[in-house]
């Protein structure tokens, strides 16, 4: 109801700040937070209509926010509502984060967090088998919406659209929990334009959501070295940065299109699957040149035709066994074909990436979904009888470090 007007017409969150002149606060002791040092009424959050907000600018009358005007809100409007978020705190080592999806990035995440001296108050999964070597500091519970309850910030890190749609909608889902002022963080690579649709449900009851997708790939993940890109409104980003910047060596804000940040993993995503292919029919032609496939290597780390997915994908391939299990050809396939369905929307041809699909889909019905996803090499090996494994690189890992905004690669474990 319009605390205005008494109306039931559609209404809107804001924090305000009730100056004599146009008292709207509730009753004393309701919905308050704090006091202003400008007035002696309470700041509180207050719903009022866009109506009446228009009415009351006609009349010449203002809604102040601290020192500012809500006269000209049009300024600050985003998705389907005004949105106003000066006075968000930043995040500290006592705000109360909250983990949705335990997997081997929630996992990573929850530790990250706590390693740094944040607090992680709860957690919970669909398979609790995951929770079990979670810091004994956070809390077990069973539903996102115990989750949502204990927390400030919640981080949703779930492996595919119906995961998330599992997650978020129900009784018990994100969006029938969340109450003003909470920040839902989806670490998801999941469909944007669904995406789309939560950040609008969760901006009617005053919350904030950001999508957040990471790459960089998980073993660094675990040592805080992954990417994570950030859409949303850059208040609610600079509000949580010191949270992201615990779990992640850089954060790249994309702006407040919605959807933007997700497009961008994606197609990251895409660019690794062309690379790997190329990589493994490169890697079949050296060897079958007669070049020492570790000579071969390090030429081409010093061509134009390097890239991430060589200095780090190939040293897998040279090991054999397992093929990089950290991250399995169902979670890629699901990104590529997130990336088909963009294509389409956007009516973009992308003949290489429907290659790449559908060498990755063979891939997987060959080798198995959990198979690892730089597993596609293996495909050639077996066709031709030619193995490419390589002594040396037993003990072989890799840092990421962000120079001159370019994601570089520095080798461990091995002479280079």
């Amino acid at each position: 109801m319009c605390l205005c007007c008494g109306g039931r017409q559609q209404s809107y969150r804001y924090l305000i700040a009730l100056s004599p002149s146009l008292c709207l606060a509730p009753s004393p002791g309701t919905l308050t937070s704090r006091y202003t040092s400008k007035c002696d009424h309470r700041i509180t959050y207050a719903m009022v209509s866009r109506a009446c907000i228009r009415s009351l600018s006609k009349l010449g009358r203002t809604l102040a926010v601290g020192s500012h005007s809500l006269t000209g809100l049009n300024k600050t409007m985003m998705g389907p509502c005004y949105t106003l978020t000066r006075n968000l705190t930043t995040a500290t080592k006592e705000t109360k984060v909250g983990v949705i999806g335990c997997g081997q990035v929630g996992e990573a995440v929850t530790n990250n967090l706590t390693r740094k001296g944040y607090r992680v108050v709860a957690a919970c999964d669909s398979d609790p088998r995951r929770l079990v070597d979670l810091p004994s500091s956070v809390s077990r519970v069973s539903t996102p919406r115990e989750v949502v309850q204990l927390s400030d910030v919640i981080l949703t890190c779930l492996p595919k659209p119906p995961n998330v749609k599992a997650v978020a909608e129900g009784s018990d889902g994100v969006l029938t929990s969340l109450t003003a002022g909470k920040i839902w963080i989806d670490h998801s690579t999941t469909e944007f334009e669904q995406t789309q649709v939560y950040m609008k449900a969760v901006h009617e009851v005053g919350a904030h959501m950001l999508e957040s997708p990471i790459t960089g790939g998980l073993d660094a993940l675990k040592k805080g070295q992954m990417i994570a890109y950030v859409g949303g409104d850059k208040t609610i980003v600079d509000a949580v940065m010191p949270l992201l910047d615990a779990s992640y060596i850089k954060v790249f804000y994309v702006g407040d299109t919605v959807g933007a940040a997700m497009v961008i993993k994606v197609v990251s995503n895409m660019l690794c699957c062309v690379h790997v292919i190329a990589m493994g029919e490169a890697l079949m032609l050296g060897k079958r040149a007669n070049i020492d496939l570790r000579t071969f290597w390090d030429g081409i780390r010093l061509s134009v035709g390097n890239s991430f997915v060589w200095e780090t994908a190939a040293p897998v391939v040279f090991n054999g066994g397992e093929y990089d299990p950290g991250f399995s050809l169902s979670l890629q396939n699901k990104d590529l074909q997130l990336g088909y369905d963009m294509a389409r929307k956007y009516k973009v041809p992308m003949d290489m990436h429907q290659m790449a699909l559908s060498i990755y889909r063979k891939a997987e019905y060959q080798f198995g979904e959990e198979a690892g996803c730089y597993i596609v090499p293996k495909a050639i090996e077996l066709a031709l009888g030619e193995s490419l494994q390589s002594p040396g690189f037993d003990t072989w890992e890799y840092d990421n470090v962000v120079e001159n905004g370019s994601l570089i690669t520095k080798h461990v474990g091995v002479d280079v």
